[in-house]
């Protein structure tokens, strides 16, 4: 049995642009918004968010508010901060599920480590 030739050729893939993606409509020129760096720069505001939460009883907008600050900071570096493992984090912010208190509580706490 003969041997076939390959190609050596490789394919190229494409360069990545440093510009964000954007796209138009109705020829206003919109880019991607991503709350993470707002939600990791300003903790102090998400703080304030979860307070209203709080006082308003909303559940599901405090675990999602939480959520998208520990996700900002990096899930594995909170887990790190809080002694928690990852899989207890995310089952804190599984809609499904009621986290306990102290979860939260020491999940909060990285809030003081991030200032």
């Amino acid at each position: 049995m003969a041997n076939k030739k390959t190609s050596t050729k490789r394919s190229v893939s494409p360069k990545k642009s440093s510009k964000p993606k954007s796209f138009k409509i109705n020829g206003v020129r919109l880019f991607p918004f991503s709350p993470a760096k707002e939600l990791a720069d300003h903790p102090e505001r998400v703080a304030q968010a979860l307070m209203e939460c709080l006082i308003d009883g909303d559940k599901e907008v405090f675990q999602e508010i939480l959520e998208g600050y520990v996700r900002a900071r990096n899930i594995l570096q909170v887990s790190r901060e809080t002694k928690l493992s990852r899989t207890v984090i995310y089952e804190a912010f599984d809609r499904k599920k009621d986290p306990r208190l102290g979860t939260i509580c020491k999940i909060m706490s990285a809030f003081k480590k991030a200032d």
